[in-house]
């Protein structure tokens, strides 16, 4: 089954390299810096039979930050996967950096333009715009409903900011974040003392 990876890439400069081994609730075995998140899951999951589509996800800045940011993306995968030997393939969705329902909606097209039936769909939502993740659950959704996609992991990268300091990395598995989008869309109450009831159930499984 292909993997097609979603990647916000970032539009400042001097991005840190972070170890996330063993940190928050992914736990991950990858024990090398990795700058983006998704990286130490994919260096712990994949294998040499693997084809893999990365959809880098850029937004336009009048800096070059854009093209380093998505060449280090680059470098670090192909250097993961230099032992292991998967077939991967990039490409690159540039948008502008307005956050307009043209632009939104431009956005969500054309990611799920790139998503082949069948596929298995990772998303990092550590960088990019704030709107960026909703538009990516909206592409998951629609992926998983009509494209007989399976979401298998959106993860997010924390860190502690103290001054230019950046400390005590976190590689958070966000997916439930996803179904939960889908349970409160799909639920049907007569009330909202029943949708409250059902809600409650559900947490407590």
């Amino acid at each position: 089954m292909k993997k097609i990876i979603f990647c916000d890439i970032p539009m400042k400069s001097n991005l840190k390299a972070m170890v996330y081994k063993g940190t928050d609730n992914v736990n991950s075995c990858y024990d090398k810096p990795v700058i983006y998140p998704i990286n130490a899951v994919l260096a712990d999951t994949i294998k040499k039979n693997d084809e893999i589509k990365v959809i880098l996800l850029r937004t336009e800045n009048p800096t070059e930050n854009n093209q380093k940011n998505s060449d280090s993306f680059i470098q670090e995968l192909n250097s993961i996967n230099s032992d292991i030997g998967a077939k991967i393939t990039y490409e690159i969705l540039d948008s502008e950096f307005r956050e307009t329902k043209d632009n939104h909606e431009l956005r969500l097209k054309q990611m799920i333009d790139k998503i082949e039936e069948g596929s298995e769909l990772f998303a990092d939502i550590t960088f990019g715009p704030k709107p960026l993740p909703m538009i990516l659950m909206c592409v998951l959704s629609f992926a998983e409903k009509f494209l007989k996609c399976d979401v298998k992991s959106v993860v997010y990268g924390k860190v502690n900011f103290t001054g230019e300091n950046i400390s005590n990395p976190e590689l958070c598995d966000v997916t439930s974040l996803y179904y939960m989008n889908n349970l409160t869309n799909s639920m049907v109450a007569k009330d909202s003392i029943e949708a409250r009831k059902t809600l409650d159930e559900f947490f407590s499984l």
